[in-house]
């Protein structure tokens, strides 16, 4: 069992190097580098002059990505683009290797495997040219630990995903009900995240603080599922859309705002409604992954904002959800990554231009909403079969 484990896992992680190698703008390949040429500016601001993030120049990320901007200069600054796409790779080879495990754990079908192999290839130039796999490995591994009963590292796990990138905050809550040593686990969380901030926080408390100002206060972003009701909206000649420009487009106007702040809300009532549905149930490793895979689908689906990048999150874990629905779940999000790139490929403004982008995007954006509403429902039927079982009992 074991021999067999190893060979799915290394299979399973060549597989994805090849898909690396081979996607539009992949490992090889210099085709729109995307936000690589800021993460290049800053580090080399860093490493190279001793200049200091928040404090000597804006730096728009969180804290904790400070460092992984930096490595690539330190490691190999004449090819940064290379060595932060190798970086990349290889924090992608470390959730496949999660991912296989947890199927392993669930036993789950092996076809599962299939987005998470894919992602380089359907998501294209986003997925190797940003930082995501770095927060999603540590989501990841954060839930290998829960699983395992490694209590303190899954805490330690999810406080660097935070710093790195907020959204592993939505299944802090999930991971506080598994553990047993709760001070031990929050403690462990509270390093890791204070370690990665507070320096810099102490160095330029208001730099840091206007950074989150800013990514707080954007605008509804042209991608998300509000912004691409309006843009069909317009489209079809009920509604005018204005632009934002930024380094990426948003939408403004009264009602665009009106949208961006019920998105936010709205978000963060499906995250606790997924985490509601979780707890009102036992507390199963089957039920545990699908609730992380369906409160970070909710952050990602129903925010005010959805950069392409943003799916790379949900990579190592909505094809891991337990049950028929989370099949289903499984297949719509292979689906939305293999749509979400078509705007890079085909054409890259063709959302400003309103043409027929506009519709592959709504469909993308449906999709990530039956996505999330699958995940929902396989975690209330399995809360269902939990209740009638203790009845019968």
């Amino acid at each position: 069992m074991r021999r067999s484990l190893d060979a799915v896992t290394l299979i399973a992680c060549a597989l994805f190097v090849i898909s690396c190698a081979v996607a539009y703008g992949g490992l090889f390949s210099h085709a729109y580098p995307g936000d690589v040429e800021t993460y290049a500016k800053y580090g080399r601001l860093l490493v190279d002059h001793g200049r200091i993030p928040y404090r000597d120049f804006f730096d728009e990320y969180p804290p904790g990505s400070v460092g992984i901007f930096a490595l690539p200069a330190l490691l190999w600054n004449a090819h940064y683009v290379l060595v932060f796409k190798l970086l990349m790779t290889a924090c992608g080879v470390g959730f496949v290797a999660c991912a296989v495990w947890i199927v392993r754990r669930l036993g789950l079908s092996r076809w599962r495997l299939t987005p998470v192999v894919l992602a380089p290839v359907c998501l294209g130039p986003v997925f190797l040219n940003r930082y995501d796999p770095v927060p999603a490995l540590l989501t990841s591994l954060a839930l290998v630990a829960l699983l395992r009963s490694r209590e303190r590292t899954a805490g330690a796990l999810l406080g660097a995903g935070v710093a790195v990138k907020i959204f592993p905050l939505a299944v802090v809550l999930l991971a506080a009900r598994r553990v047993r040593e709760r001070t031990a686990s929050a403690a462990a969380f509270v390093i890791a995240l204070a370690l990665l901030v507070l320096p810099f926080f102490a160095l330029a408390p208001g730099g840091v603080g206007f950074s989150l100002k800013t990514q707080l206060e954007r605008h509804l972003q042209i991608e998300s599922l509000g912004a691409s009701i309006l843009l069909v909206l317009s489209k079809l000649g009920l509604h005018h859309v204005g632009y934002v420009g930024r380094s990426s487009v948003d939408v403004g106007g009264s009602l665009a705002a009106a949208v961006g702040a019920v998105s936010t809300v709205l978000a963060v009532l499906l995250v606790l409604l997924a985490i509601r549905a979780y707890v009102s149930g036992v507390d199963s490793d089957e039920r545990l992954v699908t609730a992380f895979a369906a409160c970070v689908v909710a952050v990602v689906a129903f925010g005010k904002v959805l950069s392409p990048q943003y799916l790379t999150w949900l990579v190592p874990l909505v094809p891991l959800a337990a049950g028929r629905k989370g099949r289903f779940a499984a297949v719509l999000f292979l689906i939305a990554l293999s749509l979400t790139q078509f705007e890079y490929i085909v054409d890259k403004h063709g959302l400003e231009k309103q043409n027929w982008t506009v519709w592959v995007l709504l469909i993308r954006n449906v999709g990530l909403v039956a996505t999330f509403a699958f995940l929902l429902g396989q975690l209330r039927d399995t809360r269902s079969l939990a209740s009638r079982s203790r009845v019968v009992d």
